[in-house]
């Protein structure tokens, strides 16, 4: 049986229970479930011990994937654009669905993405953030569909375009802060 943590963190895309929790009562508390060989991994979470949803599930999307040598053969195809609101196909080598993303524009800069499954779950969400929008970074986050932080980066942004241009900085530990 697995146990259950009162929360949970992110490293290198796999999730890590934080404080276990004996006997939970009327608290939100997690449990992180693998395979020996951590081929699968997901987390759900409880309330009193009582089951509410599954926050996470490798089989519907591997956070792992998102090292840049996977990246690198995945395709990305627009399927619809508006004046605020793109929608994305990304397809792995393999030219299998892996990914619906939807982009929020604000300034014709995007500044969220939702992801979703192929079967229309949401998988996790992305804040962008730019300097000339008065963030104090220009970067991204990726969360969980739980709203934890998966991993961060820090970008150079191309003057002329706006645009990322070279990545600074990467954080897939969300134990330590940025």
């Amino acid at each position: 049986m697995s146990k259950f943590f009162e929360d949970y963190v992110w490293k290198n895309g796999k999730p890590y229970g934080t404080t276990k929790k004996l006997l939970p009562k009327n608290e939100i508390t997690y449990r992180v479930i693998a395979d020996p060989y951590y081929k699968r991994i997901s987390i759900e979470k409880y309330f009193d011990k009582l089951f509410d949803s599954v926050v996470y599930d490798s089989a519907l999307f591997d956070f792992r994937h998102l090292k840049p040598a996977e990246q690198n053969a995945w395709q990305k195809v627009f399927v619809s654009q508006a004046e605020n609101k793109t929608i994305c196909h990304i397809r792995n080598q393999d030219d299998r669905l892996v990914l619906v993303e939807e982009y929020t524009f604000e300034n014709n800069l995007c500044r969220e993405c939702h992801s979703y499954s192929p079967h229309g779950i949401l998988v996790s969400s992305q804040k962008i953030y730019y300097k000339t929008l008065n963030d104090q970074i220009n970067g991204a986050t990726l969360f969980d569909r739980n709203n934890h932080p998966v991993m961060y980066k820090t970008y150079q942004v191309n003057p002329a375009t706006n645009e990322f241009s070279e990545l600074i900085f990467e954080q897939w530990d969300m134990r330590i802060e940025a």
